[in-house]
């Protein structure tokens, strides 16, 4: 059962990198707003702490993140419209085992996306930060974009095949515009920034950044995305 699962997962993650238009929404398109906006703010001071280099360097980073994992579940709706599930079903493969390979899948590609942004910060952008906070950064952001490969899924199971793509635009758009991934929660109005702390992709920018800053890492970010 766990060689038929890595097999379907092998298939997936090769098919999700033959698709042009993911490869430049998920991968190219952070690289390239990080390099326009380091130019544009790189050189003012950023919030608690954090230099405006490194706050963007994770804003796109969650920005990468979230899309590869949302998308790859969110595909799961394309395939019931054109019957591949049905086809799988013909096989040995099992439900439980296609749920976590799509699982896998979002958080495989997560590691690019993530990283790049990343390595772009560090050799293009001169981001200064200590080995520890780099690894902690790091590492805690891709684990926190789980739930997201979770409402990727939800999505593609709830929603119409036809209707799919709109409502994952506008999951994403909302938890974009109003998370704090390309405006700071910190210039927000008020009522803005109360109902992005709602959003959990606020608290994913949260995960990412609070190693850099002088707080130290922030553990409710973590038992509001477990929730």
């Amino acid at each position: 059962e766990w060689l038929i699962m890595l097999r379907y997962l092998a298939l997936e993650n090769h098919r999700t990198y033959r698709n042009k238009r993911f490869l430049l929404m998920t991968l190219a398109l952070p690289l390239v707003l990080f390099e326009v906006n380091a130019r544009l703010y790189g050189d003012s001071s950023g919030p608690q702490g954090i230099s405006a280099t490194a706050y963007l360097m994770v804003s796109m980073a969650v920005l990468g993140g979230m899309t590869s994992a949302m998308s790859t579940g969110a595909g799961i709706s394309e395939e019931r419209k054109v019957g591949w599930n049905r086809q799988l079903r013909l096989t040995p493969l099992r439900p439980m085992s296609y749920l976590l390979a799509k699982g896998a899948v979002s958080m495989l590609l997560a590691v690019p996306a993530i990283s790049l942004v990343y390595l772009e910060g560090l050799l293009v952008e001169h981001v200064s930060l200590s080995p520890q906070q780099w690894a902690v950064s790091l590492a805690g952001l891709w684990l926190a974009v789980i739930p997201f490969a979770v409402l990727g899924q939800v999505i593609g199971y709830v929603s119409a095949p036809d209707s799919s793509s709109v409502i994952f635009s506008a999951t994403f758009l909302v938890l974009s515009l109003f998370g704090g991934v390309f405006v700071p929660v910190e210039i927000m109005p008020s009522a803005m920034a109360q109902l992005a702390e709602i959003l959990p992709s606020y608290w994913l920018g949260i995960v990412g950044r609070s190693p850099l800053g002088t707080g130290g890492f922030d553990w409710w970010a973590v038992v509001v995305l477990l929730a």
